[in-house]
């Protein structure tokens, strides 16, 4: 941690954080000499401690286990998936960190869950695994390449072919050229 003082003149303050502090009360750094020449330069100093804010938690790190099964019961054989999940939780006990065991589990296997969700003819969420999601991001952006006319790579271009064999051959053939 940085340290960090400030001094202001006008009204005999000085601003500190508490690694300045800690570090000033070893005899010998140069905290230490800084704070020693202002009390000797100043008789009456007000002190003002600070703390650096701490980052706010982004809203997927709050992911409760009930937010979990919810989740989970509404995917297609949800009774199977929540079986994984009791069986996972249970797996949590002896590790130091349960939540954390739990929750990358839930993330690795069900990466869209803070997306938009997408369902299936019957009403059930689509579940995408992390791989899953990283492969559709990848393909996208080869498509976006082969439509801006930035892609002369015929691999990618086979690629996106047998993933989307409706398209029309000629269609692709010339995007890519």
């Amino acid at each position: 941690m940085k340290t960090i003082y400030s001094f202001d003149h006008s009204t005999n303050t000085l601003t500190v954080n508490d690694a300045f502090l800690k570090a000033a009360s070893h005899i010998g750094t140069p905290e230490y000499r800084i704070l020693h020449q202002l009390r000797m330069d100043f008789d009456n100093i007000n002190y003002e401690i600070v703390n650096p804010t701490k980052k706010a938690v982004k809203a997927e790190n709050r992911i409760t286990f009930t937010a979990m099964k919810q989740f989970i019961g509404q995917c297609r054989d949800a009774k199977e998936r929540l079986a994984i999940y009791e069986n996972v939780y249970a797996l949590s006990k002896a590790q130091s960190s349960p939540y954390h065991y739990v929750k990358k589990w839930f993330l690795d296997n069900y990466a869209n869950y803070s997306t938009t969700p997408e369902f299936d003819e019957d009403g059930f969420v689509i579940v995408k695994t992390k791989a899953q999601m990283k492969a559709e991001k990848e393909a996208s952006g080869a498509k976006e390449k082969i439509a801006s006319g930035t892609a002369n790579d015929t691999y990618a271009v086979s690629e996106i072919a047998a993933e989307n064999p409706r398209d029309s051959a000629s269609g692709i053939k010339d995007a890519a050229a």
